[in-house]
């Protein structure tokens, strides 16, 4: 298997049955925080004002795990937080190639659920890809602080509202649960054995990525149902919808790197964009799927091996 390029995937994981720990910390914190050279800001500018000590331009903790660790890990270098101008990003990102194989048969239990997860992916109208990572980076000389305390998930008829969450470390991930039926999400892998009911229209299940990296979102007794969760290191990401439409709002003005990626999908795309102040950049990607898809599990260091 090629290794996944640095520009999304930086990580170094390794898989172990009861918890995730991380390898070569100190050769990845640089590559997720959104600094590519430290000692250089947009176009080669730095903003010589002292560091921002603003709360804003504190990370977002909701986790269980200290403030201290997550700015640790989210920005290395005490880089002041950007508080310049933005500007937004949008598109579709659709497929060619090989039409998505099927995966092996599982027990569904329910009939609208093999429509979600019966297939390696899932393509709307005019091959819209769903479920992709896209994700802004490449900027260099400070540091962009999560808004948001948590990403939220619903659980609707048969199983999750989407297959892929993008989040950002220090934030939780809060499930909904929209459906008449009890389920019992859960993060894995995870050492945690305690588990959480989702009530029907109740109030949401909170899990927290205890690290960075690649985890497996399902339910207990509906194993079929898996959302991949990706816990960044910056906070400029997304995922696309079933019609195969992202945005990424609060995007740094000047030149970036916009990166697309599928979970189940052998293939990246990589554009060069340089982000006007208030204006919405429409950039539509085309993946291609060239073979079979890349499978793997939460307990081992298959696809798509962060890197």
């Amino acid at each position: 298997m090629s290794p996944i390029p640095k520009a999304l995937y930086s990580i170094v994981r390794e898989w172990h049955p009861l918890r995730v720990r991380i390898l070569g910390i100190a050769a990845v914190l640089v590559a997720l925080s959104g600094c590519d050279g430290c000692d250089k800001g947009i176009s080669g500018k730095v903003d010589p004002s002292p560091k921002n000590t603003d709360p804003d331009a504190q990370p977002v903790n909701v986790t269980p795990v200290p403030t201290a660790s997550v700015a640790a890990y989210l920005n290395p270098h005490k880089l002041p937080a950007y508080t310049g101008q933005t500007g937004s990003i949008e598109g579709t990102v659709t497929v060619k190639g090989e039409p998505a194989a099927a995966t092996p048969f599982k027990d569904y239990k329910c009939p609208d659920a093999e429509k979600i997860w019966g297939k390696a992916f899932r393509e709307g109208e005019n091959r819209a890809l769903a479920d992709t990572i896209v994700a802004v980076t490449g900027y260099e000389g400070f540091y962009i602080p999560e808004k948001e305390e948590a990403k939220t998930i619903t659980i609707e008829g048969c199983g999750f509202s989407q297959r892929t969450l993008t989040m950002t470390y220090g934030q939780r991930i809060d499930v909904k649960n929209e459906t008449s039926e009890f389920w019992t999400p859960i993060l894995e892998p995870s050492p945690n054995l305690v588990l959480r009911m989702a009530s029907p229209k109740g109030d949401p299940v909170r899990l927290y990525p205890k690290e960075p990296g690649h985890w497996i979102l399902t339910d207990r007794d509906r194993r079929y149902a898996e959302v991949d969760v990706y816990a960044f290191l910056f906070p400029l990401h997304t995922e696309t919808d079933l019609s195969g439409k992202y945005r990424i709002d609060g995007v740094p003005v000047g030149k970036m790197k916009l990166n697309a990626r599928h979970p189940r999908i052998d293939f990246e795309v990589n554009v060069d964009i340089d982000v006007k102040p208030g204006l919405v950049h429409k950039v539509d990607m085309v993946i291609e799927n060239k073979g079979p898809p890349k499978t793997y599990d939460a307990g081992n260091s298959g696809y798509p091996g962060l890197r």
